[in-house]
C-alpha cells in the first residue's frame, strides 16, 4: 500500500477515493462527517483511520494520510446497551456500533464541567454519533436514551482516543 501525504496529490487521490459514495475529498473535515454518516452496512470498501491530527483513508489498495485543520479533533461515540467493540481510533466504515438510527440526549463538558454540547441526536446507521471537540480538552460525554444513562471520559489530546465505545446505557 502506498501512503500519499496530505496536499493537492493527497486530495486528488481522496476525492477519487471517496467518490463512490458520492463525497467530495477536498474538504477532510466534511469528508471525516460524512463517511462516518454512511447509510450503509458496515463494513464499507473505504475506511478512514481517524487520529488527534490526521485521518488515514484507505480502500484495501492504497492509503491517503491528510492532515485536519484547525485546533478540534473528530471523536465518535457510539452508546450501547449490551454489545460494543475495543476500538481507539474511529474507523470510518469499519466500526459498528450496537444502536444505529436511535435518539439521545448528549451532554460533554470540559474537566472543569464547561459544557461544550448539549443536544438530542441521532445516532448514524453505524450506531456512532460524531462530534469536533476542542484539541488538548479532556471530559466526560454522558447520553440518556428512554431513561438509560451512560457516561465515559474522553481526551483529545495528541494520543486521545478518537472511538468511545464504552458508553453503556443502563
Amino acid at each position: 500500500m502506498a501512503a500519499s501525504p496530505g496536499g493537492e496529490e493527497g486530495v486528488s487521490d481522496l476525492t477519487a477515493m471517496l467518490e463512490p459514495y458520492g463525497i467530495p475529498g477536498d474538504d477532510v473535515r466534511e469528508a471525516i462527517e460524512a463517511l462516518d454518516q454512511v447509510p450503509e452496512q458496515r463494513p464499507l470498501a473505504v475506511t478512514g483511520s481517524v487520529r488527534a491530527q490526521e485521518v488515514v483513508f484507505s480502500d484495501g489498495e492504497e492509503e491517503v494520510v491528510v492532515p485536519i485543520p484547525g485546533d478540534e479533533v473528530y471523536v465518535s461515540v457510539a452508546p450501547y446497551e449490551s454489545t460494543t467493540h475495543d476500538c481507539f481510533h474511529h474507523a470510518l466504515g469499519g466500526c459498528q456500533g450496537e444502536l444505529a438510527d436511535t435518539e439521545v440526549q448528549v451532554r460533554i463538558t470540559d474537566e472543569q464541567g464547561e459544557v461544550l454540547v448539549e443536544e438530542t441526536a441521532t445516532t448514524y446507521a453505524n450506531g456512532f454519533v460524531g462530534y469536533w471537540l476542542p484539541s488538548g480538552t479532556s471530559g466526560t460525554v454522558t447520553m440518556t436514551r428512554e431513561g438509560d444513562t451512560g457516561s465515559a471520559a474522553f481526551d483529545t489530546g495528541p494520543q486521545g482516543a478518537t472511538c468511545i465505545t464504552t458508553l453503556r446505557l443502563t
